[in-house]
């Protein structure tokens, strides 16, 4: 009975819930000792608990006899106990826990409304932090943003078929969405940016200019960053990463080298003197003034004469 839906769950797409996760991936779960363990008899507040505490990474099945990740069995629990529309909100819009919003934006992508995911996952593309992704053999890290991005473009993510969804173009048409989104570069360029009204027909060629400019020194930082989809942006348009990079790290090393040459500068505990000559040296050029030169004898029956000493005998 643990593996039951709730009887109070309603079908998503004329179906059972917990079918939106294929049959061997879903008896895989079942099987599994972190299901058995820590998801028997939880509530959606319990998974969101375990989530904040015990979710390290993202992603589907892994190793050779294909376990399943802790990601994908707090999924299929959130299927089977079906939480409020409020609930999973609560959990897309955690800022604190970026797993947790992980787990409810890939929840509302199975089960939401096609105009719900795209207003409410749309969001999710300021958010740049650092996810770890476990492939089948390997592990790679990946953006919140890039995560997102996955979601609303591609068939199959973590592993699992996801349901169709159309295009923003014809939700837009149809009336279930609102003109176009608004990127969220458009709020670093400021609020009165010529972006956001781009059927004005008076719009100066020089100030559009400058915009794009901006925008693409934006995809430059992000390129230097790690950021992967600002590197296909660019490459797109033409310009050579690699380019990029190697200015990145020439930078870099500038910065070090002047690093090193402040260190050399102020790094010794001795005075140096303002002529850049050594106190012998010094010494030998006060002694040659007054005709009394180093190693003569002069120069060392003056020094035994400091000691009270008797001169050097000849």
């Amino acid at each position: 009975m643990a593996n039951v839906t709730d009887p109070l769950a309603r079908p998503i797409h004329g179906t059972n819930p917990q079918n939106l996760i294929e049959y061997i991936t879903r008896q895989r779960i079942y099987d599994s000792q972190y299901w058995k363990e820590q998801l028997f008899g939880c509530t959606a507040t319990d998974v969101a608990e375990k989530a904040a505490s015990q979710l390290t990474a993202i992603g589907g099945v892994f190793g050779g006899n294909a376990k399943p990740t802790r990601f994908l069995c707090l999924i299929l629990k959130l299927l089977q106990i079906q939480p409020d529309d409020e609930i999973v909100d609560e959990l897309i819009k955690n800022d604190s826990f970026k797993y947790i919003r992980a787990l409810g934006a890939f929840y509302l992508r199975l089960t939401g409304r096609p105009s719900d995911i795209y207003e409410k996952l749309e969001v999710l593309y300021a958010d740049s932090r650092k996810l770890k992704y476990r492939n089948p053999s390997d592990w790679s890290l990946i953006h919140m943003d890039e995560f997102i991005d996955q979601l609303l473009t591609e068939d199959r993510v973590c592993g699992i078929a996801l349901p169709r969804l159309p295009s923003r173009e014809v939700l837009v048409e149809s009336g279930y969405l609102e003109g176009p989104r608004i990127s969220p570069i458009s709020k670093l360029l400021g609020g009165d940016s010529i972006l956001t009204d781009l059927n004005d027909q008076d719009i100066d060629i020089n100030s559009l200019e400058n915009e794009v400019e901006k925008i693409q020194n934006i995809l430059i930082e992000m390129v230097k960053q790690g950021n992967k989809c600002a590197s296909e942006a660019l490459s797109e348009r033409g310009m050579n990463i690699d380019d990029i990079l190697k200015t990145e790290k020439s930078e870099i090393y500038t910065k070090e080298k002047g690093k090193k040459k402040s260190k050399s500068k102020f790094g010794t505990l001795f005075k140096v003197s303002t002529t850049g000559k050594s106190p012998n040296e010094s010494k030998a050029d006060q002694s040659s003034e007054h005709g009394v030169f180093e190693n003569s004898d002069e120069y060392w029956n003056d020094e035994r004469a400091k000691l009270g000493l008797k001169p050097l005998r000849k």
